[in-house]
């Protein structure tokens, strides 16, 4: 499989159905909440789940559909996504309980009909990878949605006093008229910003 360090970033998507085991992030009553949570089926663009309808999971994703989720696999690559979900019919349980055959020993013969599938249509994320220096992140977006690109942005307030270059701890930040800063190995720690007498660095948008 590609990575970042390769030359191009992998189906991101599938990445996540191949580490399998992710957490996953709800709110509930305005609290956090987070568990780990199998991705059990990938297919047009989409990240497929179960939850039993007893679960406290399922009672924060009927009242509020967003989540975020974040996993990360032997090599230090990470993929975090963020985005809506919703509950689909359940001709999809068939077909991850083909997949997925230890599901069988969990829920066995109808017993699997407490599950609801639910999943992740359309969302914004991140891949970054942290087996080099420096690191090197990468954002995609599926399902319509739209991503900001990675990174801290020098603005036209920029003099070129050269001190944000000088900062910067992963040589990110590039010479010119208007310095420039590289998003995918950019560290998004604000060094910079923190320091630029113009106030010319304006942070980058959260995914």
């Amino acid at each position: 499989m590609k990575k970042l360090r390769g030359g191009g970033m992998e189906d991101p998507l599938e990445f996540l159905r191949n580490i399998k085991s992710v957490a996953v992030a709800t709110v509930d009553d305005g609290k956090p909440a987070v568990r780990m949570s199998d991705v059990m089926l990938v297919e047009h663009e989409k990240l497929y789940f179960l939850t039993a309808r007893g679960k406290p999971y399922y009672r924060q994703l009927k009242k509020n559909p967003e989540i975020a989720l974040v996993g990360m696999d032997k090599n230090y690559v990470m993929v975090r996504v963020r985005g809506r979900i919703e509950f689909v019919e359940n001709i999809f349980l068939e077909k991850i309980f083909e997949i997925n055959p230890v599901l069988d020993e969990i829920y066995p013969e109808d017993t699997k009909d407490i599950l609801e599938v639910f999943c992740l249509s359309s969302g914004v994320g991140e891949m970054y990878d942290l087996s080099g220096i420096p690191p090197k992140r990468e954002r995609f977006a599926f399902g319509g949605a739209k991503v900001a690109e990675p990174g801290y942005k020098i603005t036209e307030k920029c003099t070129a006093c050269g001190i944000c270059k000088e900062l910067c701890p992963s040589r990110a930040i590039s010479k010119g008229e208007i310095y420039k800063i590289d998003g995918s190995i950019c560290l998004e720690c604000g060094r910079c910003a923190e320091n630029c007498p113009y106030d010319a660095i304006e942070p980058p948008s959260g995914i």
